[in-house]
């Protein structure tokens, strides 16, 4: 007879035995208590590394934004600037434009050419005055790029996001501008007009009178969109650049074409008007229109 005292896996131990459950037979050295007071600490301390860590995180992308910030006051500054120019002057640029159509027709077979002038200290040669301007927004593009923009508030966002996408939008139009000014040089001789001729001019004259009215009209709408942030420059400072009396040099820093219009005895409208105008942030259903 065998006398095994194997306990079978369904079998009880005896009483009294040394059995111990699986749970206790791993029982660290220090004991229990000691065991999670040292997992409580490491806990806390992952938790407050990481706390600090997102706490100068946080402060570092406020600086950061509070810097841009500053940065971002002159490139919108200048794009103030630049639409009140354009507001301002393309009344002139109208009335010279509706000129130029009156003589096309008024030309018998041979056009009556229109003076030519000089742009001052530049060389430029034209034959209708308007502004001429970079329009861009190298500031806000750059803080895209590197990833600042999205830490703006996202009001702010779509502010600088909108005037970002209307500057895009004023270099095509410059460069359509330019393209129309530059085929009306022709009429600075005489030129044979026949019915072709006659009608080609009429149209980029027209063309480029529609243009000019949609870029006003923009212009106001950015200037009415800035204002209403509160990011406008000063009355003083628009007055100033605007320069209509030619009292500075024209160039980056004052505009020459208001001057050239008053001189020439033709309309330039109050930039201030943008306030007749209405514009929507977000969309329609939002009731964000002012």
């Amino acid at each position: 007879m065998s006398n095994s005292t194997d306990v079978g896996p369904n079998d009880t131990p005896p009483s009294g035995s040394s059995y111990r459950s699986r749970w206790r037979r791993f029982s660290p050295s220090m004991g229990w208590k000691a065991f999670w007071t040292e997992i409580v600490i490491v806990v806390l301390g992952v938790v407050i590394a990481l706390a600090a860590n997102e706490a100068v995180q946080d402060w570092t992308w406020r600086n950061r934004v509070a810097d841009a910030e500053t940065r971002l006051q002159d490139d919108i500054a200048w794009v103030f600037l630049w639409s009140a120019e354009k507001a301002a002057t393309q009344p002139c640029t109208d009335a010279i434009l509706a000129t130029m159509s009156r003589n096309v027709l008024g030309s018998g077979e041979t056009l009556q050419p229109v003076p030519v002038e000089t742009i001052p200290g530049v060389g430029l040669e034209f034959v209708v005055r308007v502004p001429n301007r970079p329009y861009r927004f190298p500031v806000w593009d750059a803080l895209v790029a590197d990833g600042t923009a999205s830490h703006f508030t996202p009001q702010r966002q779509a502010l600088l996001g909108r005037i970002s996408g209307d500057m895009a939008q004023a270099r095509a139009y410059e460069a359509e501008t330019r393209r129309l000014t530059g085929v009306l040089m022709v009429m600075r001789d005489p030129i044979a007009l026949d019915r072709t001729v006659r009608a080609e001019l009429l149209t980029t004259i027209s063309q480029l009178r529609s243009l000019t009215a949609y870029e006003r009209l923009y212009a106001r709408q950015r200037m009415r969109m800035i204002a209403d942030a509160g990011s406008a420059p000063t009355d003083e400072a628009v007055e100033r650049f605007l320069n209509v009396e030619g009292n500075h040099p024209a160039g980056s820093d004052f505009s020459g074409v208001p001057h050239y219009c008053k001189s020439h005895d033709l309309s330039v409208a109050d930039w201030r008007d943008y306030r007749q105008v209405t514009t929507t942030m977000g969309a329609p259903a939002t009731g964000d229109a002012k």
